[in-house]
């Protein structure tokens, strides 16, 4: 009798340490998702060339950005997101390569006469940072010649007028097709 109860308590003690590692893991990697998801709704930072890796709370930023500007804004958005415990600045800066605060400049100078305009994978990436950034899950965003289409099912309609006006308010976007439908309650 004694002996089966130490075993019971043995699994637990197992069981809990083993939830408890898991647990920190799924934090972690949320962490990671909520910096990546801000980095990339800002307009400040490039979320493609900031890399984000989170061990134990703390958010080590890695990459190459053309400005002390945009380095600093990924530092800050990563202090201020929920769960961070500190922030490891491992960012370079260098002029020559491409990023937020200098994307117009760069895109300038590669396109000279065609003008500005953002490829459809910019907006595509753009668009589902902002969605996941605000909570909105279940849409399939297509987007072709700065023509988006969201599809898919969303909670309420309040997120689909969201999800719309995101899109709309996406740089190098030049109409938005909302065909998102909105779950029935059951």
């Amino acid at each position: 009798m004694r002996r089966a109860f130490l075993l019971q308590a043995m699994v637990a003690v197992v069981i809990l340490v083993l939830v408890g590692c898991n647990s920190r893991a799924v934090d972690d990697s949320a962490i990671t998702a909520k910096v990546k998801s801000k980095l990339a709704a800002d307009t400040q930072t490039s979320a493609i060339k900031i890399s984000v890796e989170t061990k134990d709370g703390v958010v080590t930023l890695s990459g190459t950005v053309p400005t002390t500007t945009e380095k600093d804004e990924a530092v800050k958005i990563a202090k201020n997101t929920e769960g961070v415990k500190r922030v490891l600045n491992e960012i370079t800066v260098n002029p020559d390569s491409l990023g937020a605060t200098n994307l117009r400049e760069k895109a300038g100078e590669a396109a000279k006469d065609v003008g500005e305009s953002v490829s459809d994978a910019a907006i595509l990436t753009k668009l589902k940072a902002k969605l996941v950034a605000d909570g909105i899950t279940g849409t399939d965003v297509d987007v072709n010649s700065g023509e988006v289409v969201l599809k898919g099912q969303v909670d309420d309609p309040k997120k689909k007028v969201k999800a719309e006006e995101l899109a709309k308010n996406t740089a190098g976007v030049k109409d938005v097709k909302n065909q998102l439908t909105v779950k029935r309650s059951s």
